[in-house]
């Protein structure tokens, strides 16, 4: 079975790590479709994309300095104008789509490699003839945001063809020790030529390259794929949507094939190391999983990921096996609160080749009343993203501002206010705002809205207003995050929108679900494909236009309402039977605190809201971290636990505690002596939530003494703060081995910018 390696098998390996791709990759066609293997021979658009940007670069580059351009580009430069230039010929500097391809393969693929190498052709490849002999540098193009690790080891890859054809050739010259990744500069798009450079060491990529080359690659090629047998090693998950082969994959995973023969990778959240050392021991399928015992956890060879989530893994696997909802392994959440008169809900899609919005929705649902407003931003044009932004927000902001004055109004009568709240369903959703915000900043209409954004986050030590003090004013939730602490779905994919309120809605048939029409459909998210984004940005024909995107975006906001209506009649349904709550953010009436005057700010407001609005958002993500369940945060590494008490020593001022660390369950948490935030308790999410008993949990970590026994610790209590009725209690609730230490939220900084800043203030108004 004839087979070859090209730039793309090494970029490709990198990126996925995938050994079925790898080694369909280099079979030949014919091979492939005797198999047969089902292949989408579709040119994506992020493909078609990447190569004119990097025409228009090196067109650029050409009018500035000598570039040789083949005649034919997907033939690449021809064999004699390539020789040349390697051999120092002509006065050129640049040469653009060489063909890097030795006739001797030893030097790339190892002695006795019955691989061939294919044509791979480098972007460029510059030349400079400053020193004693020429020196050549690889450059790549490519039209991302970044240069990634795996473009990177793709340079590698052609260095390594390159040396050996200098080798070949006698050519006078040396490789440098840089390559460089040219890819679309900061600030402009990919409708462009502009570009930013990524220069680094080739050293540790080649190191990787070689590796994979002469110890990877052979085992790959040497697994047997043809009609009837598959050797191959597989796992469909989110990254295969851009592969070619997925829907060879897919059928693997289909709800079509019975429980019995349902390969394991349907399960959501299952990794390629579990997937591996679950069919190491005989579990392939998705049957095996749900009968399979929480032990294999514990079985050798488990990884981080199977020995963590063993207990969710078979969970969803049952519902897969049943195709009914189960019950997660946490009883409750605080990420969600129980009731919400006021909801607000936000959806957001960014393109990752234009850095940009592609949409931004935002819906308000109160009793009977529901309104909406969706921006569909059909170009990359920054000014027309912050007008979208700022009719957004402004919205969002003139709504809340109507609940505040009717919850003052309500609570000056004595009456009971109206609790609010902001969904979105997937965190990546509120990075893409936060980023588009942090685009604007220079725009003084974003600037001013920091400030209401502010109001939402009120500080506790820095603003004097006790009555808005605590978390009930924690002010949105990634709805995402609740479903997968709180239910096992029948899913594949448990953060996909369409997945999960379909499931919902197959057994809840009031609820609504979102069905995206033709065009839209995904295998792994909700949010706005690249292939659509693109479309609409390119003025394609026969794509989704404004229209159809506007409409999706409302069809997915309705199905967000519907999976958090959802969410709240389960929370009642648990308290009907008699069982604890669910959902057990606790919030109280909304109120905007009124520290700033968003008519009447100035430069120093500004600066001051600047500063508080990162110490709040360093104080909610902390918030949000602590109310996972404890083996989450354990394993995360920001907690230890659970730990067993081995003394409590009294002193003067201290109390000592020596607590023991069970192998394997704390020992990697990144807690070091002498840092800030370290409280104890016995872990559970209603006693660490509230930021004001931190003081009252706090202790010192001390480093080991000679001695001591390893997985051993103590920490340092302040004697009062030990002797006051909240420790006491803590002492109570985590008896003997309950114990655990979390890492809080401390910032030292903004108690002494805002002194700094009101101090400013007094000056100018003096």
């Amino acid at each position: 079975m004839a087979s070859g390696i090209s730039g793309s098998t090494i970029k490709s390996w990198f990126q996925y790590r995938c050994e079925r791709k790898t080694r369909y990759e280099i079979m030949d066609p014919e091979d492939l479709a005797a198999v047969p293997v089902v292949k989408d021979a579709r040119e994506e658009s992020w493909a078609i994309l990447g190569i004119e940007f990097e025409d228009r670069v090196v067109s650029r580059l050409a009018k500035k300095t000598g570039v040789l351009q083949p005649n034919v580009p997907k033939e690449g430069l021809p064999e004699c104008m390539a020789l040349g230039f390697l051999k120092g010929l002509g006065s050129a500097e640049y040469a653009a789509q060489v063909n890097l391809r030795p006739r001797q393969t030893d030097r790339v693929l190892g002695p006795g490699s019955d691989l061939r190498l294919r044509h791979s052709f480098a972007d460029l490849i510059r030349r400079d003839m400053s020193g004693p002999q020429p020196v050549f540098t690889v450059i790549d193009i490519k039209a991302t945001r970044s240069a990634r690790p795996f473009h990177k080891t793709q340079v590698a890859y052609y260095v390594r063809l390159l040396r050996a054809v200098l080798d070949e050739i006698g050519a006078v010259g040396k490789v440098a020790d840089h390559g460089e990744i040219w890819h679309i500069a900061e600030g402009s798009d990919a409708t462009g030529s502009d570009h930013d450079v990524d220069r680094f060491l080739l050293a540790p990529y080649l190191r990787q390259v070689e590796d994979f080359c002469l110890n990877t690659l052979p085992v790959v090629a040497s697994k047997v794929v043809a009609a009837g047998k598959d050797e191959t090693f597989f796992h469909v998950y989110f990254k295969c949507e851009q592969c070619a082969y997925l829907p060879h994959c897919e059928q693997w995973v289909s709800p079509a094939r019975p429980p019995e023969r349902r390969d394991i990778s349907a399960v959501a959240g299952l990794s390629h190391e579990a997937k591996r050392t679950l069919t190491g021991v005989g579990i392939r399928t998705v049957a095996s999983l749900a009968d399979a015992s929480p032990g294999i956890a514990k079985m050798d060879g488990a990884g981080w990921s199977l020995s963590r989530r063993a207990e969710t893994l078979i969970n969803r696997a049952k519902a897969l096996r049943e195709g009914a909802i189960g019950r997660g392994i946490d009883p409750h959440s605080f990420l969600m609160p129980p009731r919400a008169d006021v909801a607000l809900y936000l959806l957001a899609d960014n393109d990752p080749v234009d850095d940009g919005l592609t949409t931004l929705g935002y819906a308000y649902v109160e009793g009977g009343e529901a309104r909406e407003i969706i921006e569909v931003l059909p170009t990359s044009d920054r000014q027309a993203e912050a007008d979208a932004l700022v009719r957004i927000f402004a919205a969002v902001v003139s709504d809340l501002q109507a609940v505040d004055a009717r919850n003052e109004a309500t609570e000056a009568a004595g009456g009971q206010g109206l609790h609010a709240h902001i969904f979105l369903y997937e965190p990546s959703e509120a990075i893409s705002l936060q980023n588009a915000v942090a685009r604007h900043l220079k725009d003084p209409r974003v600037r001013g809205g920091l400030l209401n954004m502010v109001r939402l986050f009120p500080p506790e030590e820095i603003v004097p207003e006790p009555e808005f003090r605590g978390m009930q004013h924690l002010p949105a939730t990634a709805v995402r995050s609740v479903m997968e602490q709180l239910f096992a779905m029948p899913v594949t994919v448990s953060y996909d929108l369409r997945q999960v309120s379909q499931a919902i809605a197959q057994a809840h048939p009031e609820v609504s679900a979102y069905r995206p029409e033709s065009g839209f459909e995904r295998p792994f998210s909700a949010l706005l494909s690249l292939e659509v984004s693109r479309a609409l940005r390119e003025n394609r024909k026969g794509h989704p236009g404004a229209a159809e995107i506007r409409a999706d975006v409302s069809t997915r906001l309705a199905a967000l309402r519907g999976v958090t209506d959802w969410l709240r009649g389960q929370h009642e349904a648990r308290l009907a039977a008699g069982e604890g709550p669910m959902l057990r953010l606790n919030k109280k009436p909304f109120r905007l605190q009124e520290s700033f005057d968003p008519l009447d700010a100035g430069d120093l407001d500004h600066l001051r809201a600047f500063e508080l609005l990162e110490n709040r958002a360093g104080m909610l993500d902390t918030l949000i971290r602590l109310a996972q369940p404890k083996a989450t945060r354990r394993d995360s590494g920001r907690a230890m636990g659970p730990l067993t008490l081995i003394d409590i020593s009294k002193r003067a001022r201290v109390v000592q505690i020596r607590l023991a660390v069970r192998r394997g369950e704390a020992q990697d948490a990144d807690l070091a002596p002498g840092g800030y935030g370290i409280v104890a308790s016995d872990g559970e999410p209603d006693l660490i939530l509230d930021p004001r008993l931190w003081r009252d949990l706090a202790c010192d970590l001390c480093s080991p003494r000679p001695g001591d026994s390893p997985g051993e610790i103590r920490i340092n209590v302040f004697r009062p703060t030990f002797e006051a009725p909240l420790f006491q209690e803590v002492v109570r609730r985590a008896g003997q081995d309950g114990w655990w230490l979390d890492q809080t939220f401390v910032d030292l900084n903004a108690d002494k910018a805002d002194a700094f800043l009101t101090f400013l203030g007094a000056g100018l108004a003096a």
